[in-house]
């Protein structure tokens, strides 16, 4: 059974204290479970809402006029023990904060198995990754215990966005609190691997569906440009590269490879930081500096200890051809119509490493028939062979370039390409 909602921007909460203060929105009742609210009931003020949104970490360091916008979208809900808030699988469009009572955290293990993850209790918050996409549901939430609840719509956040220094503030917050649940769900592996060491483990299937969740389904779309992405997975991986589409002002786009290095929490917390702040930034600000941004607001978010930093190749095309930039050791190239091959070169650190640096942007012409390609990891000497394998595909889609790459890829004899991101750009 699943719990029961209603909603309404600053409707009151039946478990708020009522009485003296007036009702601040619409006069919808609220659900209790299965019982309606008197409208007696329904008086709250800005205050109370505040008081239980301070004792999130989510929101920690967040001023009061910041968490008085974001009160002013909560919508509020009762659950029953047993009852199911979300199931694994489904579209995440809201995240929740406890505010009494008790939430289970379960991943399916198969043949009616699961196992228990976490439980969240009175002023903590879950389902976070709600807030960066809809992407499905990595794990079940159920209700403990007779519990009450806030929650915010995925909706209702992006639009409090739409204040650049607000968005800021509340991309860190969230980094930090992702980063938080990462080195959980680290500890939880150690363990794990203490029993097994095939990365079959409870944690790494998490951190596995994290991120296949991230996985964009399609290219940016521009004209005079053949764009496509992909990243090859395998059953056991460690979970540590994708690719990011990334829109741009005024319509362009722009495509990310990364590829996690260094130990820390689930790479795939990493990488959904690195996702959530190209695709804010790129939002906010248009491409110019993007790569330094994100670096800088990865470092601050970092884990204290943690060594953990992304490798990233960004392309960026335009009019006259791409503009290329890199963190780290990460492989791009263009390949002339005529057949030469000019690498592209590293530009600095990997992101997260040094707050401050200056990334250049090289600008590259590109000519009709020109095509660059992208490789998130693997040596030199094999990266040259994916550009050769690419220069014979030049009249394929773009689509199935990046497929034929994989597909070699699959059969090379470097193991640490069991995981890898293409990118792919042709010019028309």
């Amino acid at each position: 059974m699943v719990a029961r909602r209603t909603a309404g921007v600053g409707t009151a909460l039946p478990f708020f204290p009522s009485g003296v203060i007036p009702t601040l929105g619409r006069s919808e009742p609220w659900t209790r479970g299965r019982r309606s609210v008197a409208p007696e009931e329904r008086s709250y003020s800005t205050a109370d809402v505040v008081a239980i949104l301070r004792r999130v970490n989510l929101f920690d360091g967040l001023p009061d006029e910041d968490l008085e916008r974001i009160a002013a979208v909560v919508e509020g809900s009762s659950a029953e023990a047993g009852e199911v808030l979300f199931e694994e699988g489904e579209p995440g469009d809201r995240f929740y904060v406890v505010y009494s009572g008790a939430v289970e955290i379960v991943k399916s293990l198969g043949e009616g198995d699961e196992e228990k993850l976490a439980v969240r209790r009175a002023g903590e918050a879950f389902g976070e990754m709600a807030l960066l996409d809809d992407a499905p549901r990595s794990a079940t939430a159920r209700a403990a215990e007779e519990t009450q609840l806030i929650s915010v719509a995925r909706e209702d956040f992006e639009r409090l966005f739409d204040d650049d220094t607000l968005a800021y503030r509340m991309m860190r917050a969230l980094s930090k609190a992702l980063r938080a649940l990462g080195v959980r769900f680290a500890a939880a592996e150690r363990a794990a691997h203490a029993h097994e060491s095939d990365g079959g483990t409870p944690a790494a299937d998490v951190n596995r569906a994290l991120q296949r969740a991230l996985l964009p389904s399609e290219a940016p779309r521009m004209e005079g440009y053949d764009l496509a992405g992909g990243t090859m997975l395998a059953d056991h991986g460690a979970g540590d590269t994708a690719w990011v589409s990334i829109p741009l002002p005024g319509g362009g786009g722009a495509m990310a490879a990364l590829a996690v290095q260094g130990e820390g929490p689930p790479p795939a917390v990493a990488l959904a930081l690195a996702r959530a702040f190209f695709l804010e930034f790129g939002r906010t600000g248009g491409p110019d500096r993007l790569l330094a941004r994100v670096n800088d607001a990865l470092a601050e978010s970092a884990v204290p200890g943690s060594a953990q930093t992304l490798a990233c190749a960004l392309v960026v095309p335009g009019e006259d051809g791409l503009v290329w930039s890199s963190a780290g050791a990460v492989h791009g190239a263009i390949l002339r119509r005529e057949g030469t091959l000019e690498e592209l070169p590293a530009q600095g650190p990997p992101l997260g490493m040094l707050p401050g640096f200056a990334y250049q942007e090289r600008a590259v012409p590109m000519g009709p028939g020109d095509m660059a390609i992208v490789l998130s990891r693997g040596s030199t000497g094999l990266f040259r062979g994916v550009a050769d394998l690419v220069a014979t595909l030049q009249q394929k889609p773009a689509g199935e370039v990046v497929a034929t790459v994989h597909r070699a890829l699959r059969k090379s004899d470097e193991a640490a390409v069991d995981e890898a991101t293409v990118l792919f750009v042709r010019r028309h």
